[in-house]
């Protein structure tokens, strides 16, 4: 058996929906509860299919199937995100070779090199720095465990860089070494404010 789609629409024109002072409700609402075997295929409560052909060349202009746009006024003392993903056990799964993800973004062949090209682009406006202040923010909930904070998968060739950044703004401190520091193992390569820098691998550390 094929997926299927729990919703599929096709609109010919635009569909607008306000919505005021409702409080905590789920304005638009899909329930499924499956059973089925399925052995290819997809399913997907939502899904949204988009294909261009014409020309959009301003700058400004966005091409996203999906799009939030959030402004917080009043006082907020609760979590706030453009969009929320949890994922749970339901009785008890089998999970062997499972792929499971929160999140997942494939960029397949774009046609042509773009001037800008990333799984995920993360773009912050706010100048105010918070207690946990970062692009990226990890956490571990409760007894949860992980291996590696970042791990690289596939088997295409490894990037040229860990890390690249446009300049170099205190991110690096450059000074003596102090101490006797052994050879080591390897080295990581970075680009920093377009000077390259390398950070040493040691098989072992001692003070």
């Amino acid at each position: 058996m094929g997926g299927y789609m729990g919703l599929s629409l096709a609109m010919h024109d635009t569909n607008a929906q306000s919505f005021v002072d409702k409080g905590t409700k789920n304005f638009f609402s899909i329930t499924v509860t499956d059973a089925t075997t399925i052995t290819s295929g997809y399913i997907q409560p939502f899904y949204a299919s988009m294909t261009t052909s014409g020309s959009i060349t301003t700058t400004s202009s966005q091409i996203c199937p999906f799009a939030a746009d959030v402004f917080l006024g009043g006082t907020i003392s609760a979590q706030v995100a453009g969009m929320y993903v949890y994922e749970a056990a339901s009785g008890t799964p089998v999970l062997d070779n499972s792929n499971i993800s929160g999140i997942v973004v494939y960029l397949d062949d774009l046609g042509d090199t773009p001037g800008t090209r990333c799984g995920i682009q993360l773009c912050i406006a706010d100048a105010h720095p918070a207690s946990y202040d970062g692009f990226i923010y990890c956490r571990i909930e409760g007894s949860g465990s992980v291996t590696n904070l970042i791990e690289k998968g596939g088997t295409a060739t490894n990037p040229t860089y860990l890390l690249k950044t446009n300049a170099v703004d205190g991110m690096v401190s450059i000074g003596v070494v102090e101490g006797n520091v052994a050879a080591a193992a390897g080295w990581l390569r970075t680009l920093i404010g377009g000077t390259q820098y390398w950070i040493a691998l040691h098989a072992s550390c001692a003070d």
